[in-house]
């Protein structure tokens, strides 16, 4: 487990980010792994695109936020998590969430949410007018509101999936080097 110096007993946690839905995604996750772990929130703005369009943007984002959160909260880990848009062989497109977790020693991890179809209507107004997809969440859900914890997933699944739980899956799974030092963080 990662420490900054003898009189840590429990790793400081950059979160990348302030929005609700990533945020608490973190300390859940993250208290399921280290449970004594702190946490301080670092906003990543400045280092992120509005709206990430291809998988290479989404995973730059996630690594950028997750740099920027470590540097600035001088942490032992930092983590990224950044939703976005990325096309498929087929011409659809997808929305999801890719987090990273880095740590002072350079290492990394990174993981993936499940995904949704974006319909090819949206992603042309996205690209016209250069907004993001939830600028379009009423029109594409009907919903009259929508929260951060539940996004515009949660009601395009009926309530099934949550941005919440994107974010949980996506971490979970950039942690897995950490559950699995051995294997994954061993020194070459």
């Amino acid at each position: 487990m990662p420490r900054r110096g003898p009189a840590r007993k429990s790793p400081l946690v950059a979160l990348g980010s302030k929005n609700p839905a990533k945020t608490k995604g973190a300390r859940v996750v993250f208290r399921s792994v280290f449970p004594r772990c702190s946490f301080a929130e670092v906003d990543t703005r400045a280092v992120a695109r509005a709206q990430p369009i291809g998988i290479e943007q989404v995973y730059e984002g996630a690594f950028a936020r997750a740099r920027h959160a470590l540097k600035e909260a001088g942490a032992d880990l930092g983590v990224g998590v950044e939703a976005g848009i990325f096309s498929l062989p087929s011409g659809e497109h997808i929305n999801l969430q890719i987090a990273a977790v880095v740590d002072r020693e350079g290492r990394s991890g990174v993981g993936l949410s499940c995904g949704f179809m974006i319909p090819a209507s949206f992603l042309k107004k996205m690209r016209e007018e250069g907004a993001e997809l939830d600028r379009y969440s009423h029109e594409l859900t009907r919903a009259e509101k929508i929260t951060e914890e539940e996004g515009i997933v949660y009601h395009l699944t009926k309530g099934r999936v949550s941005r919440l739980q994107m974010s949980e899956q996506c971490i979970s799974m950039a942690l897995v080097p950490w559950l699995n030092q051995e294997t994954y963080l061993a020194r070459a």
